[in-house]
């Protein structure tokens, strides 16, 4: 949360993160779209909601797939009464990087503007000039505490025409003040929404929510790599002497070598392994 121009932000708090590492090797797009509204640090005065709950939350997600340019990137986008993207896509193109800058995003209070959040994400975020790559799916995970409360009417339009676009949508509604339903209609289908009683339970629902994404993510086509070595011929010469006439005879010997092939195949795993690291903010 910012206050007279300053960001206020941890000293001694340490973040605990629970990396979950899913080994499937899929490319996927995928914007992070948080609610940063002023209702989320109400009564929270360290902010642990943001900082640790969510940010946490967006570091796990993140941080369960491969990054890398040619698998999955992450783009992130926080949205009140407006939006502010925080990076692109194509911004960072390594784990590590990554999940330090998602470590280093502020909270500014708010209203919450849903429709403006999935407007600038469909139209900038998935824009192939900010990184989104043709082909590749189109997933974006929204976490928000309430209800629309500006723009409200364009909310749902907003949605429709971001599935339009092929963008898959989920959500996660944290607290008793989000509006379910009008979430499971925001969602691609009514199970891509996904609830958390309160902020400290957001880690309860993440690893259904990673194994929802990794299935639409896209499976990397099988690799073929194949070794032909070249045909050696060799050709013997036998000349048989006669009294009067010398008749070569030639005899040709053609040795082929079999075609040697690799086949290198990439399928996803199903196992989850969870290791949990201590990440003190500076």
């Amino acid at each position: 949360m910012r206050r007279g121009g300053a960001a206020i932000v941890y000293s001694d708090e340490c973040l605990r993160i629970v990396d979950t590492n899913v080994t499937c090797s899929r490319a996927a797009d995928i914007v992070l779209v948080l609610d940063q509204s002023t209702s989320i640090v109400v009564g929270d005065p360290n902010y642990d909601n943001w900082y640790v709950q969510i940010l946490g939350f967006a570091q796990r997600v993140a941080g369960a797939f491969p990054i890398d340019r040619n698998l999955t990137q992450v783009g992130l986008l926080k949205f009140n009464e407006e939006v502010e993207v925080v990076f692109h896509l194509d911004t960072y193109g390594d784990r590590a990087s990554l999940l330090s800058a998602i470590n280093r995003v502020d909270i500014n209070g708010g209203e919450t503007n849903i429709a403006a959040a999935l407007r600038t994400a469909r139209t900038v975020m998935f824009n192939e000039s900010n990184g989104a790559r043709p082909g590749v799916p189109k997933i974006l995970i929204l976490v928000t505490d309430g209800t629309a409360n500006t723009e409200e009417s364009n909310t749902l339009p907003e949605a429709d025409l971001a599935k339009a676009a092929n963008i898959k949508i989920y959500t996660v509604g944290v607290t008793h003040e989000v509006d379910e339903d009008q979430l499971k209609v925001i969602a691609s289908s009514p199970d891509y929404f996904f609830f958390a009683s309160n902020f400290t339970q957001l880690n309860g629902i993440l690893q259904v929510v990673v194994e929802n994404s990794c299935k639409e993510a896209a499976t990397l086509p099988t690799t073929t790599t194949t070794t032909t070595p070249s045909t050696t011929t060799s050709t013997t010469t036998t000349t048989t002497p006669s009294t009067s006439t010398t008749t070569p005879m030639t005899t040709t010997t053609a040795t082929t070598t079999p075609i040697a092939t690799t086949i290198t195949t990439t399928t996803p795993a199903t196992t989850t392994t969870v290791e949990e690291t201590t990440i003190r903010k500076p």
